[in-house]
């Protein structure tokens, strides 16, 4: 039978689809949530070993960067010694 907005569902059922729908939507959403945190994770942990190359390139950056300084300097004192008249 119909109900007064012509629905011939009763109440209840129409209630019942809704939260099977609505329990379908949250299966759903912690499915997909499970994922959100699992790649989080993933991604911290990338982010962590990329932090660790990064400060070992740094360090080693400042190694090399002392000594481009001194073998800049020897050359330099280098172009010092040669006479003017034997760069002509």
């Amino acid at each position: 039978m119909a109900d007064e907005n012509g629905n011939r569902d009763s109440r209840l059922d129409r209630i019942e689809r809704m939260m099977e729908t609505m329990a379908a939507d949250h299966e759903q959403f912690r499915a997909e949530h499970k994922q959100l945190l699992i790649a989080q994770v993933l991604q911290k942990d990338a982010i962590d070993q990329l932090l660790k190359v990064t400060q070992e390139h740094t360090r080693q950056i400042a190694a090399l960067d002392g000594r481009v300084d001194k073998l800049i300097f020897s050359i330099a004192d280098l172009i010092q010694r040669i006479p003017p008249e034997a760069l002509r």
